[in-house]
């Protein structure tokens, strides 16, 4: 374990319990958020993504490698304040309740089967990993493992055939309608590697072979987008293409993808487009402002520990420590604020945009083979 690495997480978790709201046994934050094209202020929803429930898994698995009795504490606390907020309106992993009962499940080590099949319930206008089938499927697999329930199974198969039923089919594969955009989008949080990733799992713990075939289409469909010149695959959602490293949109979400379909399946041309999108992570992440897991150095930084845990070349967790030391360089020893993904915003206290993201993203990298991503949480 690296002591550097675990103090700046021990520290970024006392700040965040220092700052708690508590009032009658639950906690709560306030952060900065954007409200149209203004930055409002206000308490946190219940969400992994930016609400309570994530800062709970944070501060749960920090508890967890401490013993410190202040983490737990307000761990339990935040995730009481998520679950009084149940039933939440969606079912992805990210945005929706099933991510709020997937955190609630670690922590507590249980969970109630049937408030997670009625907040599975699918909606045929929510697709992607961050709010809905594809996330989905991976948080009833993640219990599924927990309990092999049939149920969950099931479950998580008809939301595989929601997505089967809602692909564009055309000549090059499969691609979602899932955020407005010129073209069915690419990458990770709502594009086409994330619903592939979430359906090739499923195959893998089903056997069922058309989420294997359709998980491959929409691998195809991606790659037919793929520019050779910048080793990238494009982002459709301004007027013109861009072509962002981050892990919610570009190189370093279909990484991780790529990664893990290489895994299940064993082909080689999976993992040739890993490295090629794993070399434009590490030439291009220096550019990057935020520090945050969503769109920020943190998260391309995790993408390359998990490259490591899955490689073996060490090269990979070494340009990730590289990250890491410029951030304890530039904002914790000088004490300056950490970049968080919200712009011309204060710090924020969330998982995927904020300080619970960057103590998790140092967390891990204390010790990658104890600390899972919360970036591919299935297989790690």
């Amino acid at each position: 374990m690296n002591p550097a690495y675990m103090e700046i997480a021990e520290r970024i978790g006392a700040r965040l319990c220092r700052d708690a709201v508590w009032h009658q046994g639950v906690t709560n934050w306030t952060s900065d958020f954007l409200e149209g094209e203004a930055i409002a202020h206000g308490a946190l929803g219940p969400a992994l993504y930016d609400g309570t429930s994530g800062i709970a898994l944070f501060l749960w698995r920090l508890s967890e490698v401490t013993g410190e009795r202040i983490f737990r504490v307000t761990a339990e606390a935040a995730l009481r304040q998520a679950l009084g907020k149940m039933p939440f309106a969606g079912c992805g992993l990210y945005s929706g309740g099933l991510g709020i009962l997937s955190a609630a499940a670690e922590i507590r080590q249980q969970f109630d089967e049937d408030t997670v099949l009625r907040q599975a319930e699918p909606n045929r206008s929510q697709l992607d990993l961050i709010d809905g089938s594809a996330g989905a499927i991976v948080a009833l697999l993640n219990l599924h493992a927990r309990t092999r329930s049939a149920p969950l199974l099931d479950a998580a198969v008809r939301h595989g055939d929601l997505l089967l039923d809602e692909a564009s089919r055309t000549e090059d594969g499969w691609s979602w309608k899932t955020i407005p955009a010129s073209r069915n989008l690419t990458g990770c949080s709502h594009g086409t590697s994330g619903i592939a990733w979430a359906l090739l799992e499923l195959h893998h713990v089903s056997g069922e072979d058309r989420f294997r075939e359709a998980a491959l289409q929409a691998f195809r469909y991606e790659q037919s987008c793929f520019d050779q010149a910048k080793q990238n695959w494009p982002d459709f959602r301004g007027e013109k293409p861009s072509y962002p490293v981050f892990w919610c949109h570009g190189a370093a979400g279909i990484a991780l993808c790529r990664l893990r379909a290489w895994q299940i399946l064993g082909d080689p041309h999976l993992l040739t487009e890993a490295h090629a999108a794993l070399r434009t992570v590490e030439q291009h992440s220096a550019s990057l402002t935020s520090f945050s897991l969503c769109h920020g150095r943190a998260g391309n930084a995790d993408v390359l520990i998990h490259a490591y845990q899955v490689l073996g070349e060490e090269t990979w967790l070494r340009s990730a420590e590289a990250m890491a030391d410029e951030g304890l360089e530039r904002y914790e020893r000088r004490h300056i604020p950490w970049p968080c993904g919200l712009p011309d915003a204060n710090e924020t206290p969330d998982l995927m945009l904020g300080l619970a993201g960057i103590g998790h993203f140092y967390l891990r990298l204390a010790d990658p083979s104890r600390i899972p991503s919360v970036l591919l949480p299935l297989c790690c």
